[in-house]
């Protein structure tokens, strides 16, 4: 893979999102189901979400904030989980890009979110490296 003008053109700094989610008890057991969660009981006992249920959402945002980018391909990630985030509630989730590589002929993206409540408390942040195919 060799850098392209959509490659290069990429700015560090640049800002995904905001994107605002509600998480309403629907959405919650639909994702709670779809990554098989076994203590869904618990969850809808106490009130909170399944933790990272947020995570799906950055490759969203990477793909509205990218419009040459054609693929994007896990490579690593981490994540930080600050306070549980509870069910009814609104979260806004903000990323950036914050840096670019190109690793063995294959350019990499590694871009920070944060996800945060309706009152700006960190509720989680993460960092997620991928391969940027355009």
């Amino acid at each position: 893979m060799t850098e392209k003008p959509g490659w290069d053109a990429l700015p560090i700094g640049l800002e995904m999102g905001p994107l605002e989610i509600v998480l309403d008890s629907n959405t919650v057991k639909k994702r709670a189901e779809l990554v098989q969660w076994e203590t869904q009981e618990q969850l809808e006992k106490l009130g909170f979400t399944p933790p990272g249920i947020t995570i799906r959402y950055h490759a969203q945002m990477k793909f509205a904030a990218l419009p040459d980018l054609r693929a994007s391909i896990w490579a690593k990630s981490e994540h930080e989980f600050l306070k549980p985030m509870k069910v009814g509630t609104k979260v806004y989730i903000r990323g950036k890009i914050i840096e670019k590589y190109v690793k063995r002929d294959r350019n990499y993206v590694v871009a920070d979110y944060e996800t945060v409540d309706e009152e700006g408390e960190v509720l989680m942040r993460s960092r997620e490296t991928t391969v940027y195919v355009e």
